[in-house]
């Protein structure tokens, strides 16, 4: 079996499914070879994003399920602070319903989906795959790569990987607890006893169900100790779903091979502290799917051809990714009792107001220099002198922060 496309885009999943739409819009011919039979979403993602991360997919409000406005976060020893605001701070989303709708726009628009179809193995030009039992070649002037970052066609293909991938757990159980009950506030949990390197997170989900994942540092065991925190915290909660995976901290070096781009998880397009990669991936696939489109119709698709896709998604997320990798390396150099130390700072009313009012997940490196800009929280700032100068000197801030908050007190 043979086929031609222009474009080729392997993995269904919604950066797949996004940058083969995009793709087929800007006039290209686009296959999307996805591995699995139905358009089910099999995911250890906890499906939380920004309000403005379905407008960027271009999906509906269809797969809500929940508008949050709070966190609880608990530190090592129990402590507890809760950020809450009167806006809409995040979405939970049915990942099943999105990866459907999104597949079914990609459809809408030209692309033709091919299911149980496994790519094997990427050549110049064609990608070689096990497609309904039998074996199979698709060719194609531009390949885009939209699969997880360990996916076996990456690897048989000598293709690069993101340069850490944390172990990662999440059960959907029935919810005992009642904390399901508002549905509008999720939690996380930090410490080395329940998620060491990472951080544990508790999401409601469909009515009555929780989301409890976590993921921790290379070398530890997430199904290990996803079990023993649903022990601790969850003792008779029947557990409706498991799935499992990796988090990717940090981007691939170089995503372009000739006639090959890589995208989403595959390329490392993926916030360093939370893990989410739906609104990274997102612009990062719009860029993919018009630049491959753009390629193939120029008849430019030899890698210096493309060296403008990493400059064009480096300019889209790359000051956020870079203060994203700075704040997940001091997370990782502190110990339980500074973390405990870090969170006695922040219990404050006024403070947590603040971070509260100004918190936005997709938009992380602003609450640095929003904090600078309000003179009566700085002696709480003063624990963080440090901290704060390390994170606005990720992204070219010049800031002499410790200088100036110690002169004006």
């Amino acid at each position: 079996m043979s086929r031609r496309a222009d474009v080729i885009v392997i993995g269904g999943g919604p950066m797949g499914a996004l940058a083969a739409r995009c793709a087929a819009e800007a006039g290209a011919s686009t296959l999307l070879l996805e591995r699995r039979i139905e358009k089910t979403a099999s995911s250890s993602c906890a499906g939380l994003v920004s309000p403005r991360t379905l407008p960027l997919l271009g999906a509906s409000a269809r797969s809500v399920l929940r508008s949050i406005r709070a966190v609880d976060a608990f530190g090592p020893g129990g402590r507890k602070v809760q950020l809450r605001s009167e806006d809409v701070k995040a979405l939970v989303l049915d990942r099943e319903s999105l990866e459907e709708e999104l597949l079914n726009r990609a459809e809408r628009a030209g692309v033709e989906i091919r299911p149980d179809t496994t790519a094997k193995k990427i050549r110049s030009g064609c990608v070689e795959c096990r497609s309904s039992g039998r074996e199979a070649t698709f060719d194609a002037g531009m390949i885009i790569v939209a699969t997880g970052p360990s996916a076996p066609v990456v690897h048989a293909s000598e293709l690069p990987v993101p340069p850490r991938l944390l172990p990662s757990a999440q059960a959907t159980i029935e919810d005992t607890s009642g904390l399901n009950e508002n549905g509008d506030c999720v939690s996380i949990c930090v410490g080395a006893d329940v998620a060491p390197g990472f951080f544990a997170w508790s999401v409601p989900a469909e009515p009555g169900a929780l989301r409890i994942g976590l993921a921790v540092r290379e070398g530890e065991n997430a199904v290990e100790s996803l079990g023993r925190l649903l022990k601790a915290r969850h003792p008779s909660a029947k557990v409706l779903h498991h799935a499992g995976g990796q988090i990717v901290v940090g981007p691939v070096h170089d995503p372009v091979r000739s006639g090959i781009l890589l995208v989403g998880d595959a390329a490392g397009h993926v916030k360093p502290l939370s893990g989410g990669g739906l609104y990274f991936g997102g612009i990062c696939a719009r860029i993919a799917g018009r630049m491959a489109a753009e390629a193939v119709r120029m008849g430019r698709t030899h890698a210096t051809d493309l060296a403008e896709y990493p400059e064009r998604c480096d300019r889209a997320i790359g000051r956020e990714l870079r203060f994203g990798l700075a704040a997940r390396a001091l997370l990782d150099s502190l110990s339980d009792p500074r973390l405990g130390e870090a969170m006695a700072a922040l219990d404050h009313p006024d403070l947590l107001a603040f971070l509260a009012e100004i918190g936005d997940i997709d938009r992380l490196r602003e609450i640095p220099k929003a904090l600078l800009k309000k003179r009566r929280m700085w002696r709480r700032l003063l624990p963080f002198l440090g901290l704060l100068d390390t994170l606005l000197a990720s992204d070219g801030t010049d800031s002499a922060v410790a200088p100036s908050l110690t002169d004006f007190l």
